[in-house]
Order: C-alpha cells, then structure tokens, then sequence
C-alpha cells in the first residue's frame, strides 16, 4: 500500500524568499521552500485561535508547515504562527493530533464526494474486476482486510481506514474494498492521504 503514500514526499529545494509564485510555499518550521502538496497551511482566527486550512481556502495570512506530525508539534509548541505572522496567536498544544484528525476526516469526506460523483467501484468482486481491467487510478482496503486485491498494473494503494469509517463515508454500514477512477476528486483523497501518512508516520515516532 504504498505508491500513493510518496506523493507528498518529493525532496524540496531551500531558497531565499518567504514566498514564490506557483506552487511552492517556505515551511516556518524548517525554512525549506516546498510543493503546497507536502504542506499544511494554517491561519490565525480573530481569537488568535490557529487552525489548520487544508482546502487551502479561508481569508487571512497562511502559515504554511510542512504536513508531518513533528513540524506541526514543534511550530505550537514553539508558537513559531505568532513570530512568523507578527501578531499574537494561540496554537493547541495539541495542533498535531488534531490536524492528522481533520486531515482523517477529510479524506473520507472526499471519497463520499468521488462516490456521489460516480466515480468509485464499491465491493470485492466489483472492485478487483475493475482493477484487472485497468480502470482504477486508487485502491482502497479496510485496514482489517481479510487479503490485497489483484493490483497487476500497480496502482496507488491504501489501507488507513477501517471498514466501518470507509461504510459511512459511503453511505453503508461497512465497506472493505473501493476503488477510484481517474478523475479530479481521485487525486484530492491521493493528495490528502498521502499528507495524513505523513502526519501518522512521524507521530508514531515521537
């Protein structure tokens, strides 16, 4: 289960400014400009409140951090926001956990989309079908699988979420296996998933 987990880990160049055109940002933590797909971006809210803006896009100064658990823990525990923004702000000590939370719940927030969208192949059978027929641009499984589905032409794989969280995203009480078909929604969840094993892995570390 791992090609779409390196999406979001491509190495990125140091450079001088703050902030370029396009698609790179500078990390407040580690001062390396990167691709916003390895970032998290946060704001500071009118009760000095930070919180994390991952649709990248609610008003206000964007403080970008680079989406591991680490970076986000020591930016709070730092208050690295308030310096970086030159204005009071009022990280949670517990910022990390809570990002990798959102992060969680808006990956399965965009499956329901790809679902509603006609763009994912629900079931076993329906779902390896698909896969063998080179339909599929992401493959998703319940973290309690009873087995991997035939993946002959190696696409994306994950295996985060249980099937009870996959079912309700969906609107059933479980689901184990899911494919995704090529489509704009598909590369939001291999975007987010990619950012929310980022989070996990290092979390698991510290």
């Amino acid at each position: 289960m791992t090609a779409v987990l390196d999406l979001a880990l491509e190495t990125a160049t140091p450079a001088q400014d703050t902030r370029v055109s396009g698609d790179e940002r500078r990390c407040l933590v580690s001062g390396e400009m990167k691709s916003k797909s390895q970032l998290i971006r946060f704001v500071i809210g009118p009760d000095q409140t930070v919180f994390p803006d991952l649709a990248e896009k609610l008003p206000g100064h964007g403080l970008w951090v680079t989406a591991s658990h680490e970076a986000v823990a020591a930016a709070a525990k730092k208050n690295l926001f308030a310096k970086a923004a030159k204005e009071p702000a009022k990280p949670a000590p517990d910022l990390a956990d809570q990002t990798a939370q959102l992060l969680r719940a808006r990956c399965l927030s965009l499956l329901g989309l790809a679902k509603s969208a006609g763009n994912a192949v629900l079931g076993e059978a329906q779902t390896e079908a698909a896969s063998r027929a080179n339909k599929l641009a992401l493959l998703l499984r319940a973290n309690d699988a009873a087995r991997a589905l035939d993946n002959r032409y190696a696409v994306p794989e994950c295996a985060f979420f249980s099937r009870d969280e996959m079912g309700a995203a969906l609107g059933y009480e479980q689901i184990v296996y899911v494919g995704l078909m090529p489509h704009g929604l598909t590369t939001k969840v291999k975007r987010e998933i990619a950012r929310l094993n980022m989070m996990q892995e290092t979390g698991k570390n510290e």
